[in-house]
């Protein structure tokens, strides 16, 4: 299938070229090759028209709606094209313009404008940061690069072409708005190509539509200058972008949509620096286009400043956008990562610190208690007949106890303690003060845990405590030996009846 497609699009454009170089090779008569010029703009126009339409019949969607739009472009087109070639090969009018023509002709970027903008829907950038903004950033950038091409054609033919040429007339103002909406397409085609996080998938019709766009602009951009010059007739030769657009915006409607490509971490970087500088790029070429003007002429076009400064002022306010988009980007960076370490040191359930939070935490208070000898104390509480619990009423309903409980236990301890979850159902307890003190927080932790009110439960739970001094005399003060003392007291808290508080240097219930 995929050798078949090639083979196509190699006869389709091998045809084009014969037709082009049999118009313009001179070989045919002035009318015959004009005549073969008009009907192979007629039967391409004609065969793009019925390839979009029939494409379109067989896709859902937006695949379905762009190759819809385009089709009615392109029926407009080969109407224009009807009455452009009645003009020039029956009636014998070498350059027909204004004319009823031009209405067909008008009817292309009226349909393709939309049928681009559907294919932007598609995009994951218009779900990353909304379909508004990403509108209004094309919109812009769109704007800017039709706005400096308008500009380079300006300084380097069609300026001269108007302050010396018959041009007061409807013919030229129709004529020099050719290019302007074919720029509008082009720099649309353009900014979706290189944009970032462009689909993958629709590359290649976005390419073939592309060609034909730039195919037609120049034939465009031909017919508006030979009207600037009060020209006759138009060469055969210049009515080539009329003859290979209309195939090559059919074979973009029967591309196929492709594989996604996975992108690599420096692709996009590089799609998102090409997108941003792009019109900046632009901005560059034209001031350096104008500045060498304005050093060989002695003075600037009225019409190159005043566009000067409107693509200046629309490029400020893609700047700003984009200044709005990183700042936003930021904050939901920071936001994020907050967020993260939020949920990397607290119990997602209980929302207490967790076993990672309180080792940083018990690691200070080590670290501090040799330096400062403030007297501290380390609590090891654990839950009794907890388990019940969960045989009996399953999981969900011990997670609503552990809150509840959780509850409890901070407002038992004092605002200064450091209270985090250690694991399952054990809770670990830092204060700053004496050990009478400790144990009196302590037997209040044991009262507020051991409440018959435990939840939708009817089992009813306890709590033992162990504590464990600072100051160690046997031994090298560390987390690991105030842990084990902790946990010591507690089972013998436990092994004691439950619902107790045990010291582990006293090794007696109080």
């Amino acid at each position: 299938m995929t050798q078949f497609r090639a083979r196509r699009t190699w006869l389709v454009l091998g045809v084009v070229v014969a037709v082009i170089a049999l118009a313009g090779s001179g070989l045919l008569s002035p009318r015959i090759s004009v005549l073969v010029d008009d009907i192979a703009q007629i039967v391409g126009g004609a065969t793009a028209t019925a390839v979009c339409w029939w494409t379109s019949r067989r896709h859902h969607g937006v695949e379905r709606r762009w190759r819809a739009l385009m089709a009615l472009g392109m029926a407009g087109w080969t109407l224009g094209m009807f009455f452009w070639a009645f003009y020039r090969s029956v009636l014998h009018v070498p350059l027909p313009s204004p004319s009823i023509a031009d209405i067909g002709f008008f009817m292309f970027p009226v349909f393709a404008v939309p049928a681009l903008l559907s294919l932007v829907r598609q995009s994951p950038r218009r779900e990353a940061i909304g379909p508004i903004h990403l509108w209004l950033v094309l919109t812009l950038d769109g704007l800017v690069v039709v706005g400096g091409l308008f500009i380079l054609t300006w300084t380097t033919a069609l300026g001269a072409v108007v302050h010396t040429g018959p041009t007061g007339s409807l013919g030229f103002l129709v004529a020099v708005m050719y290019p302007i909406t074919d720029f509008v397409l082009i720099a649309m085609v353009l900014l979706m190509v290189i944009g970032p996080k462009a689909v993958a998938e629709i590359r290649v019709p976005l390419t073939f539509l592309g060609c034909g766009l730039v195919m037609l602009s120049l034939s465009d951009s031909v017919y508006a200058y030979l009207v600037a010059i009060g020209a006759e007739s138009m060469p055969t030769i210049a009515d080539a972008g009329f003859i290979a657009g209309p195939p090559l915006i059919a074979l973009a409607a029967l591309a196929e949509r492709g594989e996604p490509r996975p992108r690599t971490a420096l692709q996009p970087w590089r799609s998102d620096r090409t997108q941003l500088l792009l019109p900046y790029l632009l901005i560059a070429v034209i001031a350096t286009i104008v500045t060498m003007q304005a050093l060989i002429v002695g003075n600037l076009d009225a019409v190159v400043v005043i566009l000067g400064v409107v693509v200046l002022v629309l490029a400020l306010v893609r700047q700003i956008l984009t200044l709005l988009e990183n700042d936003a980007l930021l904050q939901q960076i920071s936001a994020a990562q907050d967020e993260l370490r939020y949920r990397a040191h607290h119990d997602p359930l209980t929302e207490l610190a967790n076993r990672a939070a309180f080792d940083e935490h018990f690691a200070r208070a080590i670290d501090d208690y040799r330096h400062t000898k403030s007297e501290r104390v380390l609590m090891l509480v654990d839950l009794d007949d907890f388990k019940q619990v969960n045989d009996q009423y399953g999981h969900p309903a011990g997670d609503r106890l552990l809150v509840a409980l959780t509850a409890r236990l901070r407002e038992a301890v004092p605002e200064s303690a450091f209270v985090a979850r250690f694991g399952g159902d054990e809770f670990t307890v830092l204060l700053q003060g004496p050990i009478d003190e400790a144990v009196v927080v302590a037997r209040r932790i044991v009262d507020a845990l051991s409440s018959d009110q435990t939840a939708d439960t009817s089992v009813s739970v306890g709590a033992s405590v162990g504590v464990a001094q600072f100051e160690l005399a046997d031994e090298p003060l560390s987390a690991h030996a105030l842990l084990r003392r902790a946990d010591a007291a507690m089972y013998e808290a436990k092994r004691s009846g439950k619902g107790a508080v045990v010291v582990y240097r006293e090794r007696c219930k109080h």
